[in-house]
């Protein structure tokens, strides 16, 4: 009989009712052989199916527990970044916030920058003095010696009041030869900062721009060669990132986006990993997750709790 008429037969034997089927042939030599044929295979069966899955157990916990994460390096030697100084115990930028980063040991402080009417850049992240302090209006409306002058601290704590707002320059003087400059640019560079920065020995090596890209672009008019750091938030962004900007300082990432195929393809392009924690990303576990990518960088509000992390892998 051919294959085909083979398959058909097989398959009639499959519809059979059980009404229809011949129980008489149980009863015979051939039945009885037969049936215990029968059972024999669907025991080994069973004892097979069982057998394979008791030692897949194992594997598929081994796979579930290295897939949870595929970890490079863990990089404890991660460089810490205060943002807005340490604002959780002093003013955000202000000159006391920049102190405590400085005092805590850490790699780089975040500031904000915005221009005065007369074209000097103070240290602020809102376009508005209200928030921090109790004067009110846009910043370009202040003149450098009006905006040094407004109370940065009393919305704070009542200790920190009298603490002004800082123009760079006054920041850069606290920070030179202590802690490096992550500067996030809130306006359109001019040609004042780059000087600064200069006269301070801040630019070229120990200061990273970040800002919009249309900022970040703006910079490297003033300075082709500035230590830049666009956004990046996935793999496959990386070659266009590239692209817009050129052999730049780091990618910026948000820890939502970071992984450790992120991280991997980033270091064999030549380009560092800064990991941005805020807004949801304060907690150990992710700052963990972060260091066992093998993240260059973490900026945090919460600097204590980082110091701890960091400190936990070297028990």
């Amino acid at each position: 009989m051919n294959n085909k008429g083979e398959k058909g037969g097989l398959e009639k034997k499959r519809l059979i009712k059980p009404s229809h089927f011949p129980f008489s042939l149980l009863l015979s030599p051939q039945g009885v052989i037969e049936t215990l044929r029968w059972s024999r295979e669907i025991l080994i069966t069973k004892v097979t199916l069982v057998l394979s899955a008791a030692c897949l157990i194992p594997l598929q916990q081994a796979v579930a527990e290295s897939s949870q994460l595929p970890t490079l390096t863990p990089n404890i030697k991660v460089l810490k970044i205060s943002h807005r100084g340490v604002k959780k115990f002093a003013p955000e930028n202000t000159i006391p916030a920049i102190e405590k980063a400085i005092e805590l040991g850490f790699d780089f402080v975040e500031l904000d920058i915005h221009y005065t009417a007369d074209g000097y850049p103070v240290v602020i992240h809102d376009s508005f003095v209200d928030r921090t302090t109790p004067a009110h209006g846009p910043v370009a409306k202040y003149t450098l010696k009006e905006i040094t002058m407004l109370d940065a601290g009393l919305y704070f704590d009542e200790k920190f009041k009298g603490t002004k707002v800082p123009s760079l320059e006054d920041a850069l003087k606290v920070m030179q030869g202590k802690i490096k400059l992550y500067l996030d640019q809130k306006e359109l560079p001019k040609k004042m900062l780059l000087e600064l920065l200069k006269k301070y020995n801040f630019y070229p090596d120990n200061i990273v721009v970040v800002g919009n890209n249309l900022f970040q672009k703006m910079f490297r008019l003033l300075a082709p060669d500035a230590p830049v750091m666009p956004k990046l938030s996935s793999v496959e962004n990386i070659n266009t990132t590239l692209k817009a900007f050129p052999h730049p300082e780091a990618f910026n990432v948000n820890y939502r986006d970071c992984s450790p195929e992120l991280v991997r393809s980033a270091h064999k392009h030549g380009v560092k990993v800064f990991v941005n924690t805020l807004q949801g990303g304060e907690k150990a576990e992710i700052m963990h997750y972060l260091i066992d990518c093998g993240v260059d960088a973490i900026q945090t509000d919460h600097p204590d709790m980082l110091i701890k992390v960091i400190e936990s892998y070297k028990k």
